[in-house]
């Protein structure tokens, strides 16, 4: 992976949702940045470039404005969430081959936590760009405040290409209204019709995407229809 020189970014904006932040960001006048969905950046929250830590993107690249969505369990991060609108941020990518294949067709995004987000950049895209693809999101959690952006998720679930599976492992709430387990076989089988047949996107955990990917196996999905990226 070579190494790409750090350069500068205003905030166009900062809101908090929940327990987690959207930063969005612009280029400095004159440049582009260009990026595929699914991709990573380096952020340096100032100009010392001394900390940084690296982000999934949260939007599309068909999207006006750039977006990052993180929590604040880190010290850049929490510097990040102090930021104003016209600050600067120094960022510096983008990396990664967690994205679109050139030829995509139907897809079924399996995610955990955090794993939404460069999901969110791949489903995005995915929908923006090929008007007639059926999308299927999995999106397992431990617990109801662990998911992102719960309302935004269900306002997606409406889109007519759209289709959303929330399910919890250790809570089971009176309204909620995903499915209680893990992630399993029968329950894609239900949810995607003619699963085998599909692109598959997974995200999260280690051990979650390790998980998937041989429950992926054992229902026939052919390797070359996985992509993965897992951390920790």
């Amino acid at each position: 992976m070579a190494k790409k020189k750090p350069a500068p970014f205003t905030v166009s904006s900062i809101q908090r949702e929940g327990s987690f932040y959207i930063l969005s960001v612009r280029p400095a006048p004159g440049k582009r940045f260009s990026y595929r969905p699914g991709q990573f950046v380096k952020i340096f929250p100032d100009s010392s470039l001394n900390s940084f830590e690296p982000f999934s993107i949260f939007s599309a690249p068909e999207e006006k404005e750039i977006l990052f969505m993180f929590d604040v369990k880190s010290p850049v991060k929490s510097a990040l969430s102090q930021k104003s609108k016209g600050s600067k941020i120094y960022i510096e990518g983008p990396y990664g081959e967690f994205t679109v294949s050139k030829t995509p067709t139907h897809s079924v995004l399996i995610c955990k936590g955090l794993g939404l987000i460069p999901l969110s950049s791949i489903g995005k895209s995915l929908i923006d760009n090929r008007k007639k693809l059926s999308i299927f999101i999995l999106y397992e959690n431990l617990t109801r405040d662990e998911v992102l952006n719960e309302e935004r998720l269900l306002e997606f679930d409406k889109h007519k290409q759209v289709n959303i599976l929330m399910t919890l492992l250790n809570e089971r709430p009176v309204d909620w209204p995903g499915k209680i387990g893990e992630i399993s076989a029968p329950m894609i089988k239900e949810f995607v019709p003619n699963a085998k047949a599909k692109e598959f996107y997974i995200c999260g955990p280690s051990a979650f995407v390790n998980r998937i990917i041989a429950l992926l196996r054992d229902m026939g999905v052919p390797a070359k229809r996985a992509k993965a990226e897992a951390w920790g």
